[in-house]
């Protein structure tokens, strides 16, 4: 049986979201701990997938790892900071190293460019035969001239702070507005998602 999933980033368009949208997909994923508190209205409060970069981990309170429902989580990063096991809930879940030692190189050499969470999260699921509808929620590609995030710089973890000023020497400048290209590249970002689309002929419907 065919089912749908949808992959909720950080970026701005985050607000366009409801909940009811994304209860409407039989699944859902979250990359690097999305603020959920105070937007329930848009993400909801239910996960099964977590793809997490566990070298800079921003772990959710306890009872909100524990409420998720989550059943996976995958670390994008190949050295895991020593604090990611406060990254886990409670309850026992399917933990994989192997996406950010192993499929990240691969990427890295089949795509020309270096994947960034939600990337790797879409990556993984276009090729599962399983889903055939796949949603996109807050994929904004961090592009010049755009807010990066959804959410305001008060809530940015403390350990990414230093990305914000009003000088020329940082990625976003106070009022979250990029104003560098991030290395993920946007364009060969957007454009692997489309072309991924179309050579595994699933349906993309992108909030």
């Amino acid at each position: 049986m065919k089912k749908s999933i949808v992959i909720i980033g950080k970026g701005p368009s985050v607000l366009k979201s409801t909940n009811s949208l994304i209860d409407s997909y039989d699944e859902v994923a979250i990359c690097n701990f999305p603020p959920i508190e105070g937007y329930e209205q848009y993400i909801g409060t239910r996960a099964k997938y977590h793809f997490l970069n566990a070298h800079d981990p921003n772990p959710y309170k306890k009872h909100i790892l524990n409420s998720l429902g989550l059943e996976y989580m995958f670390n994008t990063h190949y050295a895991p900071h020593n604090g990611f096991p406060n990254t886990f809930p409670d309850h026992p879940v399917k933990y994989s190293n192997d996406y950010g030692e192993k499929r990240v190189p691969e990427f890295k050499r089949e795509h020309g460019f270096d994947p960034s969470t939600c990337i790797q999260a879409f990556d993984y699921f276009v090729r599962r035969e399983e889903y055939n509808i796949i949603g996109v929620v807050g994929f904004d590609f961090f592009k010049v001239g755009e807010r990066g995030y959804y959410y305001d710089l008060k809530e940015t973890q403390e350990s990414h702070l230093y990305l914000y000023s009003n000088t020329t020497n940082t990625p976003f400048n106070l009022d979250g507005i990029r104003t560098k290209e991030n290395p993920h590249d946007s364009e060969k970002s957007e454009k692997f998602m489309k072309d991924m689309i179309k050579f595994y002929n699933k349906t993309l419907r992108v909030i």
